[in-house]
């Protein structure tokens, strides 16, 4: 069967000295892995090694092979340009930051245009928006709901994280959990929407504190998922 679908491309490793495997998110299939040949030859392709650049929105084509994890495609092209992404050097270590996390988190072999949707329309906005120094962790906050293991809030007045419940607490919970400020900034960002994400204004001690409380939250939820290596990156970056 002969799947034509957008894709966003979470992660491509070398095999051999010339050919890649590489990991996307598809909207119609979930994620999919792809055996690409030559591509890193000296020979020319009709596809191209820039097509796979961390988080790429492209367009695929390929043959379906229910019994095959790795398939092979037959066409790939770009389906949106965001190099302004890729030029600007905040949005890009941001683009690395989420590339990792999503690489960790979304794993569903399954169709889910939702969660598709609203990766394409954050990088679409991260793309064409300056003022992105929050971004990253609204997005976070987003991404969780997405995945069904968003904290609930049962109150305003909520000044802790509780890692097991799943909730902010009035009351200091049992388990792991988090506390502070830092909490309560994080449920003022609860529904937050990229546009406004600048109005919050934060010292670098402080996005780090949530940004800490926040990995260590889907650590506690997600399997397998490990402290991104790009994190230095990032808070440097928006030092």
């Amino acid at each position: 069967m002969i799947i034509s679908t957008k894709a966003i491309v979470l992660r491509k490793i070398n095999y051999s000295d010339s050919s890649l495997i590489v990991d996307v998110f598809t909207e119609l299939e979930g994620r999919k892995s792809f055996f690409i040949k030559g591509i890193l030859g000296k020979k020319k392709t009709k596809l191209k090694n820039s097509y796979f650049q961390p988080l790429s929105q492209i367009s695929i084509k390929y043959n379906k092979r229910e019994k095959r994890k790795i398939n092979f495609l037959i066409e790939c092209k770009v389906h949106s340009y965001c190099q302004n992404s890729y030029l600007d050097y905040r949005k890009s270590s941001i683009i690395l930051f989420l590339n990792e996390i999503l690489n960790m988190c979304v794993i569903e072999e399954a169709c889910n245009k939702e969660m598709f949707s609203f990766l394409e329309n954050s990088l679409k906005w991260l793309d064409v928006n300056d003022e992105v120094s929050n971004f990253h962790m609204i997005f976070i906050l987003k991404l969780l709901k997405q995945l069904g293991i968003n904290p609930h809030l049962k109150s305003s007045n909520s000044k802790f994280l509780s890692f097991e419940n799943g909730s902010f607490e009035v009351e200091k919970p049992s388990g792991l959990y988090a506390k502070g400020k830092s909490v309560k900034t994080i449920i003022s960002l609860l529904g937050m929407k990229f546009d406004n994400c600048f109005l919050l204004k934060l010292s670098q001690e402080q996005k780090h504190e949530i940004l800490k409380i926040l990995l260590e939250y889907i650590e506690y939820h997600v399997q397998g998922f490990k402290q991104p290596k790009s994190l230095h990156i990032l808070h440097q970056v928006f030092e």
